[in-house]
């Protein structure tokens, strides 16, 4: 990747990355029931930039993705496993993208199939923008989109509520079983930290002091922007300004387009367009990503930017986001399964210790047979609310102690290596 990013380029990529469908639809879908405890997606995400500043320096100068720093530590076979790994996380990441862009399209007036056509070539399309032209036009439209929440918000007279959003925030948490709070912080958080659709920007900035300023401004550009969407749903909740949805997660594109169309006729849909936009930054920086895991997994010399890769990933988060479950739960689920599955060996990795390439593929394969296992038994309704942290848990658990079997058992263990450095 060219790496010609300066730091106000790294922030606005950032931002446009996790100030998508995910960011606003996520937190507005939750906030009808969770209040100000909706915006926990976008609260995690900026200490998630936050914690990544602090690797930010090592990642820029190494200018290796996640999974090639496993292939650096464990082979090229392990590289393969944690970019498939990768693959599975962003599916879900990207399916979420998909299933807000579908319900901004019917709002629109597009049926179903047909949103679910147009919003998968819209992310395809905007794929394939250089990132220099894509930071500059998804900085322009999160700006747009920013002006039209804070007017919502003053409309609905949810400044007060706004200004107050840390306390009521930590009130509200209460609305959510506290394992449900810790699945949700942690997964998302993490993935911050150790996705390589946000490592890519860090990755293409100039200089490790470009890509570290950028995360911080990052995160804190989305502390501010966290809690808009919650505040502004909760307050015409309270105002009862709402009308009646069918669809939850069509709840902040209709408030915005409500509020657009008072300034003129075809403001509401030209609001909606804007919008859209805005959030594909989201979409196509995950999809750049998946293409990269794909052409690090299979076989062959392709290149990442070969369309046949971009084809793959859309078609398995489109797979994904036909489940009919809440945008920040799409996510959330898959997210521990990555987790649960590398966490054991990225943690000796990056501490420095040396495990055998062929421990290390055991270590793995038991975390994500584990978590994959009770995710689908999830799927078929089982669990309930505790499946992402059961799964998360039963899947680290199970891995660490694969890790100490062999550690114990076969012994081996020696020497020192660090992923993050040359």
């Amino acid at each position: 990747m060219n790496r010609s990013l300066g730091s106000l380029q790294v922030a606005a990529l950032l931002v446009s990355a996790s100030y998508g469908i995910g960011f606003l639809f996520g937190s507005g879908e939750l906030a009808l029931s969770h209040g100000m405890a909706g915006s926990i997606y976008g609260v995690a995400t900026g200490f998630g930039m936050l914690v990544l500043a602090v690797f930010a320096r090592k990642l820029c100068a190494v200018g290796l993705p996640v999974w090639a720093l496993f292939g650096r530590a464990y082979g090229a076979q392990l590289e393969g496993m944690v970019a498939l790994l990768s693959l599975i996380w962003m599916s879900g990441v990207l399916a979420a993208q998909i299933q807000g862009g579908v319900a901004v399209l019917v709002l629109l007036g597009l049926g179903e199939v047909n949103g679910y056509i147009t919003i998968l070539l819209l992310i395809y399309g905007a794929s394939r923008l250089n990132l220099r032209f894509a930071s500059a036009v998804f900085a322009i439209c999160l700006l747009a989109s920013a002006a039209v929440l804070v007017y919502a918000l003053v409309v609905a007279d949810g400044v007060d509520l706004y200004l107050q959003a840390i306390p009521v925030f930590s009130e509200d948490l209460s609305t959510f079983r506290p394992s449900r709070v810790f699945a949700i912080a942690l997964a998302i958080g993490l993935l911050v930290c150790t996705g390589a659709d946000y490592q890519q920007f860090v990755l293409a900035a100039r200089s490790p002091v470009a890509a570290v300023c950028g995360c911080v401004l990052a995160g804190l550009l989305l502390f501010v922007i966290a809690f808009l969407p919650s505040a502004v749903v909760v307050a015409m909740q309270k105002g009862g300004m709402l009308g009646t949805l069918t669809d939850t997660k069509q709840v902040v594109p209709w408030v915005l387009g409500r509020v657009a169309g008072s300034a003129g006729q075809g403001a509401d849909k030209l609001m909606l367009i804007s919008l859209s936009v805005a959030a594909l930054g989201a979409g196509a920086a995950v999809l750049r990503a998946m293409s990269e895991a794909l052409a690090c997994a299979v076989s062959g010399h392709r290149s990442a930017r070969h369309p046949m890769f971009a084809f793959i990933a859309l078609g398995v988060s489109a797979f994904l986001a036909s489940r009919d479950q809440g945008i920040v739960n799409t996510m959330v689920s898959v997210n521990v399964v990555y987790i649960a599955s590398i966490g054991v060996c990225f943690a000796t990795m990056v501490t420095g210790i040396v495990i055998p390439a062929q421990h290390a593929r055991w270590i793995m394969a038991m975390g994500f047979t584990a978590s994959v296992v009770v995710y689908l038994v999830g799927w078929m309704g089982q669990h309930g609310e505790g499946t992402d942290l059961v799964s998360l848990v039963l899947g680290c658990l199970l891995s660490a102690a694969t890790a100490l079997w062999f550690r114990f058992v076969d012994g081996g263990w020696s020497g020192r290596f660090s992923g993050l450095h040359r």
